[in-house]
């Protein structure tokens, strides 16, 4: 039984899924297994895995998105320990064994490690790197007060994962199931670690029309998120303050480089997407309770 299983949620992406392979396949830690979760691909994802052997098992089911996905790859493994990563990330080659070593076997510890953009002169990726970048450093996911980690870089016990049920699958695109499950995991006692030197590099290219539909599926997730902290009468701030917003926009210009007032732009126009995602999805909502 391997001590380590990593799990691959993946969709119609072969080439990026056969790199981020390659890339575990250089890892230094070696007691693990990788379990690759193809969600509905209309060529089946079967045969890249199976260059890999028997190192790389792949699961295919119908189309339900990554939540549901990353929940059957889990419960397909008996190791002790889990990590998750997506199929556009190349993982470091010590990215596994520093995970690893930062749980410490506490099954009441989620790691997240560091996301970096692989693709620098793409400058929508950039942005929506910029963001997420920004949020650890506001909640300081360093001192251990981030709600969440993003879940293309993060690891825990299979018990931990199983006490708390796992992604909730009514997440159907990926948007805020990575929040909702860092929150579920704080609410029953568990501590969320950040292991910085855990590296993945993100090889995720967009145009601006994709990077817009990415921000509003952001938005119509963070409404289902605010609808299931209301059914369990949660105790979370929906909004965050004036001075959040402000500190999002000057991030750019606060660290400096190349394309600062770009992406202060770009910034900006996902809270914009967002908006116009969360007041679709509660329009949607309120038609169907009509």
């Amino acid at each position: 039984m391997p001590q380590i299983a990593v799990i691959i949620p993946s969709y119609n992406r072969p080439a990026q899924l056969e790199r981020c392979l390659r890339a575990l396949m250089a890892q230094d830690a070696v007691d693990f297994e990788v379990v690759v979760v193809d969600d509905g691909s209309p060529t089946p994802l079967q045969e890249v895995c199976a260059a890999f052997g028997d190192k790389v098992r792949c699961l295919r089911q119908d189309n339900a998105g990554p939540a549901t996905a990353r929940n059957r790859g889990a419960r397909s493994t008996s190791a002790p320990f889990i990590a998750f990563t997506d199929d556009d990330c190349q993982p470091r080659p010590d990215w596994l064994s520093k995970l690893h070593a930062a749980h410490a076997g506490r099954s009441d510890r989620l790691v997240g490690g560091l996301v970096i953009n692989a693709l620098p002169d793409d400058p929508y990726a950039s942005a929506s790197q910029a963001l997420c970048d920004y949020l650890y450093d506001y909640f300081e996911a360093d001192r251990g007060n981030v709600p969440f980690f993003t879940s293309n870089n993060i690891g825990m016990s299979r018990e931990g994962f199983e006490n708390i049920g796992g992604f909730n699958q009514t997440f159907e695109r990926a948007a805020a199931e990575d929040r909702d499950f860092g929150l579920r995991w704080r609410d029953a006692g568990g501590a969320l670690v950040y292991a910085e030197d855990a590296i993945i590099d993100h090889y995720h290219g967009m145009t601006l029309q994709k990077y817009w539909r990415q921000h509003s599926n952001y938005g119509a997730g963070a409404f289902r998120l605010h609808q299931l902290l209301d059914a369990r009468n949660a105790d979370q701030p929906k909004r965050e303050p004036l001075a959040f917003y402000w500190g999002l926009l000057t991030w750019p210009i606060k660290k400096g480089g190349l394309g600062k007032l770009r992406l202060s732009v770009l910034l900006a126009i996902s809270q914009f997407a967002m908006v116009a995602g969360y007041s679709s999805a509660a329009r949607a909502a309120k038609q169907s309770s009509a």
